[in-house]
């Protein structure tokens, strides 16, 4: 029975080790396909809080513009300014990385899910897609789609998303928020961390449940966070679930440390990735 609530002892047992000399190529290479006109911020907070949870290398791909934008601010992330549509390119550039994300503020479109549906059936790394990706699969396909992931896919869905995505109601979904979080893991062959108030991370074998909660975190902008470090993680990790389970621990953890000193109404996603680099830095020490 594989079934863990997550607390600071299980988030020290499944961080990943980190060797004293290791270098860049030692944590590996994570790529981010996020971001796009509408939603420029999700990149931003994507792309710190991947900085900020343990990769070796970070790249963004997003248009020239926004490209221009966040470099002035993240000097060290290596970019590729394109447009999703140049499907080709984007693979090509994408073959070394060991993770990337797809989907932050990506806005939903027929192209984002063109490029997902490449990138499922020829990215031979570890890929997670949340947020738009999630609802161009709704919008335009099904979810049959993520079994043509190379590696088993991760997803980031909160209730509503899940809800397009299965096309399960959200009340059905979170009436039964482990059971239904179980089941649509194992049927897509996917690791699912089902966001919410209590999150469900699943690969339908092995289980992991975050009951930190805390409505700091109810602010457009926390699930990019969120899934930045998942990426981040997920690039330096040997076990994508516990480098999704990680990431929510920290992330939920963060904002009610955050809370505490700000209010859960005056917390904003900006604040949280240095927070979650100050949880990964307790945890790594066991000062937590």
């Amino acid at each position: 029975f594989n079934h863990y609530s997550l607390d600071p002892e299980i988030a020290r047992a499944i961080f990943p080790s980190r060797k004293i000399n290791g270098n860049k190529g030692s944590f590996g290479k994570t790529t981010l396909i996020v971001g796009s006109e509408k939603y420029r911020g999700a990149a931003h907070l994507a792309v710190e809080a991947a900085l900020r949870s343990g990769a070796g290398i970070v790249r963004l791909v997003a248009g020239e513009e926004l490209c221009r934008e966040i470099r002035l601010k993240f000097p060290e992330v290596i970019y590729f300014p394109v447009e999703i549509s140049e499907r080709e390119k984007i693979l090509d550039f994408c073959r070394d990385s060991s993770s990337l994300l797809i989907g932050c503020g990506s806005s939903v479109s027929r192209e984002l899910l063109e490029l997902t549906d490449s990138l499922l059936e020829n990215y031979a790394g570890r890929i997670i897609l949340d947020a738009d990706a999630l609802n161009s699969i709704s919008e335009f396909s099904s979810p049959e789609i993520l079994k043509k992931a190379k590696n088993p896919v991760l997803i980031t869905p909160h209730p509503l998303e899940l809800s397009r995505l299965s096309r399960a109601s959200v009340a059905e979904i979170e009436a039964s928020r482990l059971s239904f979080a179980k089941a649509f893991a194992e049927k897509y062959s996917c690791t699912l961390l089902l966001k919410g108030a209590s999150t469900v991370i699943t690969d339908g074998a092995t289980t992991y449940i975050n009951d930190i909660a805390t409505t700091a975190l109810s602010k457009g902008g926390s699930g990019d966070a969120l899934a930045g470090a998942v990426a981040s993680l997920l690039a330096c990790s040997p076990s994508p679930i516990k480098a999704a389970a990680l990431a929510a621990f920290v992330h939920a953890t963060a904002g009610k440390n955050l809370e505490s000193e700000l209010s859960s109404l005056g917390v904003t996603p900006s604040d949280l990735p240095r927070e979650m680099a100050k949880i990964l830095s307790q945890i790594e020490k066991s000062t937590f």
